[in-house]
């Protein structure tokens, strides 16, 4: 059972619909800079009225949790709170947090869809010198996510699903000037910062997989969903 109608729910819809016995919970609070209220009280109701089921749930967290920067954002605090909350009453469970995930998604709050966009309008955007952030294909985390609950090694517990390093800023725009073929108009702010994601099961299912994620993965990633059409 699928709940959700966004990136990640048509992702994982033809991986796991047909298995009624579990619950993939893929309706959350899609902005990190939200601060709404009701914005993340929705996600909470649905959640308990998910675990009311006593069904096994996967629900997807942030590995923005780890980002000392966003430590006390209430994007962050809510997903805290919700992995609490299905710890204390999911019978079982496998929580994975991701990074920014990269697929066709009209939401125009992912890093990816809001470069694309401010790239090819020509407006200008601030670029911080020192931000770093990380990447993966939500096909990659439906290929690991898959792995890992197959090998026993996500039943009841938190595990990060992401790319083994993060990429500068800086350096996502260059990708996406050679992608589109087009300069992109921005300014330099000494600011930013990153922060290490512990990867190690998630890589281990990644090979066992096929899923190649190496040097040329991120221009692969940008090219496969931003690419002009020829």
């Amino acid at each position: 059972m699928i709940i959700g109608n966004g990136l990640l729910a048509k992702a994982f819809s033809a991986e796991f619909a047909p298995d009624t016995g579990a619950i993939v919970f893929a309706s959350g609070v899609s902005n990190s800079r939200e601060t709404r209220p009701e914005a993340f009280e929705r996600e909470r109701t649905l959640l308990e009225q998910a675990l009311g089921q006593d069904k096994r749930l996967m629900y997807f967290s942030t590995c923005s949790i780890q980002d000392p920067d966003l430590a006390n954002s209430a994007y962050v605090r809510h997903k805290l709170a919700m992995e609490e909350l299905i710890q204390r009453r999911a019978p079982k469970y496998a929580i994975f947090r991701l990074p920014q995930v990269v697929g066709h998604t009209p939401n125009p709050h992912t890093l990816t869809n809001y470069l694309h966009h401010t790239i090819e309008s020509g407006d200008v955007f601030h670029v911080w010198t020192r931000a770093r952030r990380n990447l993966i294909d939500v096909d990659d985390v439906v290929g690991i996510a898959h792995q890992l609950l197959v090998r026993g090694e996500a039943e009841n517990r938190i595990l990060n699903i992401a790319c083994p390093f993060s990429i500068p800023v800086i350096e996502l725009v260059k990708v996406f000037e050679n992608v589109m073929d087009r300069k992109a108009n921005y300014d330099l702010v000494e600011a930013g910062g990153s922060y290490a994601i512990d990867v190690t099961e998630a890589m281990q299912a990644a090979k066992e997989a096929g899923i190649v994620i190496d040097a040329a993965y991120i221009d692969k990633l940008i090219r496969k969903y931003y690419e002009p059409a020829r």
